[in-house]
């Protein structure tokens, strides 16, 4: 059994694209951490920094199993004794503080120089350092770490707008490129109109296409070729990256650019999230209530809480989420990937986190799931 444990909502920096709720800070309680002091492995991670916390030796002690921190790098007291204490150390690291609003990257060195091959570092890759990634993944590299970079998850349009992205499934993307603009267009028109002379070719298309398992939204993928481009761009600048981590011996972890309707896996299945007031979750995306603007448009998320470590014991939790975990655990066949829908544009159920396979909650869109976005688990 494996827990993802919040231990505070706490946090000494201001991340633009972090979903915390800013005006509700709080500890966990030490008697719900004691409760999954027997899991196999316990991830420190949440909507807050750990180091914050006044008892994470405390709780640190009471766990048995395995335990991963991740830290923002940013505090050092009690850093070493911590440190020692984990088996592996999460560190994000970054040179720009305009959207980490708050970093500083000398703070982050110093812990990799005292932390080495115990730590791995977590890029948030965006356009705004694409162009140093290299030198990011060069500087851990050198202190023996390995790295794991992932996509931002954007909260609103500007964090959006630096994405670089593109959520549509790369064969779908690859068919449309075989095709000339034009023709789309008017096999698009004689399909709707159900009549015309391109209408069997486009037919025979898109049998190709949902034959293979996946839907298909053409005029986006016409519309979005610039972003198509730059998520090439990125990749490229990623395959680089993967010769420098792999000249010192390190590994490193890539974030994909291109979603994949029929390869998606929810990196949360046999994991459960304990929120800092004890409440369970099945994943940090659903802990909380928040916006995401993913694909496009906005998405209305609310939080899906199955039980309280207040109350009961994490065993009741596992059986109160068991339904959820079958969905999960099929992640292809049990959610729709709206990204490829040519109706997701308006959609009221995609808005409200529902999907046309009846799932109220949905993860239709989830970045995670294409490993898109990666996370430290």
């Amino acid at each position: 059994m494996k827990i993802q444990l919040e231990v505070t909502t706490s946090c000494n920096l201001n991340c633009e694209y972090c979903f915390r709720k800013r005006d509700l800070a709080r500890n966990v309680p030490l008697s719900v951490a004691e409760k999954v002091g027997d899991a196999d492995e316990v991830v420190i991670y949440g909507y807050g920094e750990p180091l914050l916390n006044p008892h994470l030796k405390e709780i640190l002690r009471m766990m048995n199993g395995k335990i991963l921190i991740s830290t923002n790098g940013m505090v050092d007291t009690g850093f070493e004794e911590v440190a020692e204490m984990a088996d592996r150390l999460a560190i994000s690291i970054d040179f720009d503080a305009r959207h980490r609003r708050g970093l500083v990257f000398e703070s982050i060195e110093r812990k990799l120089k005292k932390v080495g091959e115990k730590a791995v570092t977590q890029i948030v890759v965006t356009r705004d350092n694409i162009e140093v990634l290299k030198e990011l993944v060069e500087i851990s590299a050198r202190y023996g770490a390995s790295v794991q970079l992932t996509n931002v998850v954007a909260g609103n349009r500007e964090i959006y707008s630096k994405a670089l992205y593109f959520e549509g499934s790369r064969f779908c993307v690859e068919e449309v490129e075989k095709l000339d603009r034009d023709f789309i267009i008017r096999a698009i028109k004689d399909w709707s109109r159900g009549r015309g002379m391109y209408k069997e070719e486009y037919q025979k298309i898109l049998k190709k296409i949902y034959d293979r398992g996946y839907s298909i939204n053409m005029l986006y993928i016409l519309e979005s070729r610039d972003r198509i481009a730059l998520a090439r761009k990125a990749e490229k600048t990623v395959m680089e990256c993967e010769e420098i981590a792999k000249d010192y011996g390190v590994k490193l972890e890539k974030a994909e650019f291109f979603g994949d309707s029929q390869k998606r896996e929810c990196p949360y299945k046999d994991v459960v999230f304990v929120r800092a007031d004890g409440k369970v979750s099945s994943c940090m995306s659903f802990a909380y209530s928040h916006r995401e603007f993913v694909n496009n448009h906005w998405k209305d998320i609310r939080e899906f809480v199955v039980s309280d470590l207040n109350k009961e014991e994490i065993d009741d939790a596992l059986q109160k989420i068991s339904e959820f975990e079958r969905l999960r655990k099929g992640m292809s066949d049990s959610f729709p990937w709206c990204a490829d829908c040519p109706y997701v544009a308006g959609c009221w159920y995609a808005k409200n986190n529902i999907d046309c396979y009846a799932n109220n909650i949905s993860c239709s869109e989830c970045l995670y799931s294409s490993k898109i976005a990666r996370c430290v688990l």
